[in-house]
C-alpha cells in the first residue's frame, strides 16, 4: 500500500483501506504525484473497486431511505384542474392561492429542479398552468402576474416559494412537509424531494 494518500484519491482510498485520518493531513507536496506514478492497470483497478464499493454504499443508503419513506410515504394526486390531494384522489386537498399552486405544480412537473436564474425559461409553461387553475382571471392579468413571477429583476418567485413552503408547514405533519416542500440553496436547483413515482397525475 502507498504510504501517503493523494488528495485526488483520498475518498477512494478511505473507502477501500480505511486509511488513518492522520495520513490525509500530510502536505500536498509529499504525495501530489502519487496518482501519476501508478500504472494504468493499477488506476483502472482502483477506479473499478471504488465504483463497486460506492455502489454497495449507495444501495445500502437507498434501502434505508426507502424504509423511512415507507413509514411516512407521501402520495400526491393531481387532477386535470391541478387540484392537489394527499394520499388518494379523494384525500385532503392541499389548498394554495392560484399563483402559488401554479408554482407548486411547475415544480412537481420538473422533479429535476429549477435554477432561480433560469426561471424566465418556464414563463410560458407557468402561464399555461395558471390558466387552467384560474380561468376566471383576465388573460392580461394572468400574463402580467406570471411575468412578474419569472422576472429576474423581481423577488416574486422567492416570495411565493416562501408562502408555498409556509403553507405546507402549516397544514402537514413535519415529516410529510419536508418531503414536499421546495428545497435548495442559492445557485443550486430548487426542487421537491418527493419521488416522481409518488406524484400521480390524472390522465
Amino acid at each position: 500500500m502507498v504510504e501517503y494518500v493523494g488528495i485526488e484519491a483520498q475518498l477512494v482510498w478511505k473507502l477501500l483501506f480505511q486509511v488513518d485520518e492522520g495520513l490525509l493531513m500530510e502536505p500536498v507536496a509529499d504525495y501530489a504525484g502519487m496518482l501519476e506514478g501508478m500504472a494504468a492497470a493499477e488506476l483502472l483497478s482502483l477506479v473499478r473497486e471504488a465504483k463497486r464499493r460506492l455502489k454497495e454504499i449507495g444501495q445500502e443508503q437507498d434501502a434505508a431511505i426507502s424504509e423511512v419513506r415507507n413509514e411516512r410515504s407521501v402520495e400526491l394526486y393531481v387532477d386535470r384542474q391541478y387540484h392537489i390531494r394527499l394520499g388518494s384522489p379523494q384525500g385532503q386537498e392541499i389548498s394554495f392561492r392560484p399563483l402559488v399552486r401554479s408554482l407548486f405544480i411547475l415544480f412537481l412537473k420538473h422533479p429535476e429542479g429549477i435554477l432561480l436564474k433560469e426561471r424566465i425559461h418556464f414563463r410560458e409553461e407557468l402561464e399555461e398552468i395558471y390558466e387552467v387553475i384560474a380561468p376566471h382571471v383576465d388573460a392580461q392579468d394572468r400574463r402580467r402576474r406570471v411575468r412578474r413571477l419569472t422576472d429576474s429583476e423581481e423577488n416574486a418567485f422567492s416570495e411565493n416559494l416562501s408562502v408555498l413552503n409556509a403553507t405546507l408547514d402549516r397544514i402537514l405533519p413535519l415529516t410529510q412537509a419536508q418531503d414536499v416542500k421546495v428545497q435548495g440553496n442559492n445557485g443550486h436547483h430548487r426542487r421537491v424531494p418527493l419521488s416522481p413515482l409518488q406524484v400521480h397525475w390524472e390522465q
